[in-house]
């Protein structure tokens, strides 16, 4: 769930509603955009500044490529209410975070009151692991940022089985796994409800059994409509 691009000119999704009320802020709600998943592309950044030039938002965005386009990274995304990493490879986003020590300082700004949120890769990385296919065929990576002590999964449909297998052979904890068009809220790493922007999408908590089985357990999803 994030924007709808099915169109030319992409449509910010109700997601983006939901995460600036959590922010609860005092004026117009800062979002900062972070596309390290795809490279910083232009394209990418054009497109959220035209998605988000009529709404009411301070957006802002966050490149690291070829090298940081604001002076103070940290203070920077400090001062903003919502971030929202985009899609992309996961493994690489993590690499050049952690070179420019990006996954402190969003450690600082989570643990601060920023709203951290994000889709495909901007999930997948504030957990502990959970599946990617940034080599290509899908597999389990171990070292996402673990600010949620869980294992994630996304495209669920197409990763069902794979991802119930990592955690019934222990390489993943149990963890959460969602279907296109849905997410997660947590506060703190507490689970306070599955949320989608679509009919039929769904969130599951998947978890190894004392037995060796696996047990995936759908949970109740709370529909996200634009205001």
């Amino acid at each position: 769930m994030g924007l709808n691009r099915a169109r030319d000119l992409w449509q910010p999704g109700p997601v983006f509603d939901y995460a600036c009320e959590l922010a609860r802020p005092a004026g117009t709600p800062k979002l900062c955009v972070v596309a390290t998943a795809s490279g910083d592309q232009r394209d990418t950044l054009d497109h959220f500044e035209t998605a988000f030039a009529d709404q009411p938002v301070e957006l802002s965005h966050l490149a690291l490529f070829d090298k940081p386009n604001v002076d103070d990274v940290a203070a920077h995304l400090h001062s903003q209410d919502v971030i929202w990493v985009d899609r992309g490879s996961l493994v690489n986003l993590l690499a050049v975070w952690r070179a420019h020590r990006l996954d402190a300082v969003l450690r600082d700004c989570w643990e601060a009151g920023v709203v951290l949120a994000g889709e495909s890769a901007g999930s997948l990385c504030w957990f502990v692991g959970g599946t990617t296919d940034s080599f290509g065929p899908v597999q389990a990576v171990t070292d996402g940022l673990g600010l949620l002590p869980y294992a994630n999964t996304v495209h669920y449909a197409d990763r069902r089985e794979q991802f119930q297998q990592l955690i019934r052979d222990v390489t993943l904890p149990a963890g959460y796994a969602t279907d296109a068009g849905a997410g997660l809220h947590f506060e703190g790493t507490e689970l306070v409800a599955a949320i989608s922007d679509r009919k039929n999408a769904g969130a599951y908590w998947v978890e190894r059994q004392a037995d060796g089985s696996v047990r995936e357990t759908a949970l109740d999803i709370k529909r996200l409509k634009r205001s």
